[in-house]
């Protein structure tokens, strides 16, 4: 199935038109998806491993990222409508905020 989807688009790209079908978007929406998945991915496994005495700031930000790849895997790369990797995201980025303030810099 893949291998279809992605003998079209290219063959669509070799003859100069790409019009705005379906198994274009749904290529562009999987690599987008899984971009900013393995960038979360990335950004999580960074923040986990941070040395420093910041524990509290580092886990909340590869929450942050944990949770923005989740979006991007859910959301954006299978397509689903499902509000909770959203409303985590948010609520790890305010808290980011309360962490900052309360502990201080």
């Amino acid at each position: 199935m893949i291998d279809e989807i992605l003998a079209g688009l290219f063959g669509e790209m070799l003859l100069g038109r790409l019009p705005a079908s379906r198994r274009a978007q749904l290529l562009a929406r999987l690599f987008f998806g899984l971009l900013g998945t393995g960038l979360g991915t990335i950004g999580a496994v960074h923040f986990w491993r941070l040395p420093g005495g910041r524990t509290a700031m580092s886990s909340l930000m590869a929450a942050m990222f944990v949770f923005l790849a989740c979006f991007c895997l859910f959301n954006v790369a299978l397509g689903r409508t499902w509000r909770w990797p959203g409303m985590l995201f948010v609520m790890s980025f305010v808290s980011l905020f309360a962490v900052r303030l309360l502990l201080g810099p």
